[in-house]
């Protein structure tokens, strides 16, 4: 697949993401339909987000099954299609439930916490099983590859563990967006497959598209879909490459975004209600300090580019 052929389905993509996106907004708008926020978040976002259009990452969905529609070369096996793309719909089908629940009840409160984690092992368990049997894995490009029962526990434990990471990083307005950019910018950089680099492209595609109107202040939140789908692409990708250690550096963010997350509980539960953070994840911590949004939102996506960085350099990131 050339090149230019890539540039092209990108431009097209993205010119069709930001109309439909833009359809999306008014459509929310006519039927005054938002999001809700969480009654135990920074008050500045009860004020100032609540009723914003959200499900955003639906339309992630839509320019993803007309690029696929529209790509006429045979670029990849049925088995590379199943580990590129499980994880994206099957998990973009949870956060698309979730969000409905959410907009039907007028509340921030959709799937309760055991049912979103029951549909999300539920998906990522047959793309575990079949991922370990087509790709083999590797700790390291050094290393030997991984037994079948070895990579389909870590399989399941980071696609699970992706879904909640990027749904929490969710917070501020185009920090997730911006942060899965770079990540997969680096992904498009190093990934020579070609199923893997169109994968990328309209990934990219969906996310900048987006982020046209998701930047501060945003008209329109990517929803648990959005979430859930970029999670999985992101997932998928780093499975194809058959280094399972790159999903370190690509998920640098997100992975300290929900480990503020799990240190907050973990203080609370265990020292008598002592916290570690004003508030968690780790953006709102900065909220409540008094940076500015779009201060913490720009400075977390350099974070993330350093840790990219380096985290790649350390486990010698190479092209594939």
């Amino acid at each position: 697949m050339s090149c230019e052929y890539l540039l092209l389905i990108f431009g097209l993509l993205m010119i069709l993401g930001i109309a439909l996106q833009r359809l999306w907004i008014g459509l929310f708008v006519k039927f005054k339909l938002g999001q809700t926020p969480k009654d135990y978040g920074p008050k500045r976002h009860i004020l100032l987000k609540a009723g914003t259009p959200t499900m955003g990452g639906a339309i992630f969905i839509v320019l993803t099954i007309v690029a696929l529609l529209f790509v006429k070369e045979s670029y990849a096996t049925k088995g590379e299609m199943f580990v590129l793309w499980w994880l994206a719909f099957g998990g973009g089908a949870v956060g698309l439930l979730d969000d409905l629940l959410k907009i039907a009840r007028r509340s921030s409160e959709g799937l309760t916490l055991r049912q979103k984690l029951l549909a999300q092992i539920m998906v990522a368990i047959p793309w575990a099983w079949i991922a370990a049997n087509q790709v083999p894995l590797y700790l390291l490009s050094s290393s030997s590859p991984l037994g079948f029962k070895t990579s389909f526990f870590i399989l399941c434990f980071f696609a699970v563990g992706l879904y909640n990471a990027l749904n929490i990083t969710d917070g501020l307005d185009g920090l997730a967006a911006g942060a899965s950019i770079a990540s997969m910018v680096a992904l498009l950089w190093t990934l020579e497959i070609p199923s893997c680099r169109l994968s990328l492209i309209i990934g990219l595609a969906c996310a900048l598209s987006f982020l046209w109107y998701n930047s501060h202040p945003a008209r329109v939140f990517m929803g648990d879909v959005g979430a859930h789908f970029i999670a999985g692409l992101l997932m998928g990708n780093v499975v194809m490459s058959g280094y399972i250690l790159l999903i370190l550096p690509v998920s640098f963010i997100f992975g300290i975004e929900i480990i503020s997350v799990i240190l907050q509980i973990i203080s609370f539960r265990c020292f008598g209600g002592r916290r570690i953070f004003k508030m968690s994840p780790l953006h709102h911590h900065f909220e409540l300090c008094g940076w500015q949004e779009e201060h913490i939102v720009v400075r977390f996506w350099l974070i993330h580019i350093i840790g990219i960085s380096l985290l790649g350099a350390l486990i010698g990131w190479q092209v594939m």
